[in-house]
């Protein structure tokens, strides 16, 4: 009973807070195509509301953002962040980096009717060149 007591009074003086609710996590289920395979594969992305900030009008929303799937054989996870609107409508743009952090990608694309349709490209030594598309939708739409 005394720990019980001890604990409620710690919660009510704000020593120790509960923990937050985990943020909301969305899921994007697509293809993208590789310049250098010419082939569509599998794409799967988990974009995870980082914050927001308000400009004009609009909301643009700030993300966490993981993107799976499988290339020259393997598993991979690029890990970055994007900011934009996750449909139905508007644009939205992102940076990610491979598992070793050793390549960069950027991506940009439109959502219309609640599709993304867009470009990816890889930052090197010489800056920024296209390595294909990608498409994308909201998982269950």
């Amino acid at each position: 009973m005394l720990r019980a007591a001890v604990i409620t009074a710690v919660l009510l003086t704000g020593i120790v807070r509960p923990a937050a609710p985990t943020d909301h996590a969305m899921t994007l289920t697509g293809n993208f195509m590789s310049g250098f395979q010419d082939r569509v594969k599998p794409l799967r992305a988990v974009f995870t509301h980082a914050r927001e900030t308000a400009t004009d009008q609009d909301q643009v929303a700030r993300f966490d953002v993981v993107f799976y799937f499988r290339f020259n054989g393997r598993n991979h996870e690029y890990r970055g962040t994007a900011e934009g609107r996750l449909g139905p409508d508007g644009e939205l743009a992102g940076r990610v980096q491979n598992e070793s952090r050793q390549r960069t990608f950027t991506f940009q694309g439109e959502f219309r009717n609640g599709v993304l349709e867009g470009t990816h490209f890889e930052i090197g030594r010489r800056g920024e060149r296209k390595t294909g598309t990608l498409m994308l939708e909201i998982a269950g739409s």
